[in-house]
């Protein structure tokens, strides 16, 4: 997107309401992303504002489930046609005002990904024994203690007796 005429106009604001497409090799996006915003010169600073909404397809890091689960966020980026001294994050230059906007979308979504990708926030996970999601019920194998703590038991056992 070519934002010379922003650049060169304080005042001037551009709406951005655009679909950016998400292939494959995007994953766990999937579909697209509804990108709506703008692009604004404030006074020579030339920012740009946008909030995306797209769907997560992935396995639940816990569980191992299928999930489809919406995806939002938003995020504010000064852009700068050069910077005078060192680099810096906090700017995106644009030489010649030139704007991949799908490379910045996919970008900024997945500097907001979650570390861990959940099916839900309290989901329990596989049993270590025999592999059965917890999340549909309990496993029917035989509770077994890691023997580096078996020492501790007892403390277990002399605290249910105590009122």
């Amino acid at each position: 997107m070519n934002l010379e005429a922003v650049f060169a106009s304080p005042g001037l604001r551009l709406p951005i309401d655009a679909a950016v497409g998400l292939g494959e090799d995007d994953a766990p996006f999937w579909g697209e992303a509804r990108v709506c915003g703008e692009v604004r010169n404030n006074s020579g600073v030339v920012s740009i504002a946008l909030s995306f909404a797209t769907v997560l397809r992935f396995d639940c890091d816990r569980c191992a489930e299928p999930v489809l689960k919406d995806f939002r966020g938003e995020f504010t980026q000064t852009l700068v046609r050069s910077l005078s001294g060192e680099e810096t994050s906090e700017y995106l230059v644009l030489p010649d005002a030139q704007l991949d906007l799908d490379a910045l979308v996919r970008e900024e979504m997945y500097l907001q990904l979650p570390p861990k990708l959940l099916c839900a926030e309290d989901c329990k996970g596989l049993c270590p024994g025999c592999g059965a999601n917890l999340n549909s019920g309990c496993c029917t194998c035989k509770q077994t203690v890691d023997p580096r703590l078996s020492a501790l038991l007892p403390l277990l056992k002399d605290n249910e007796e105590t009122p």
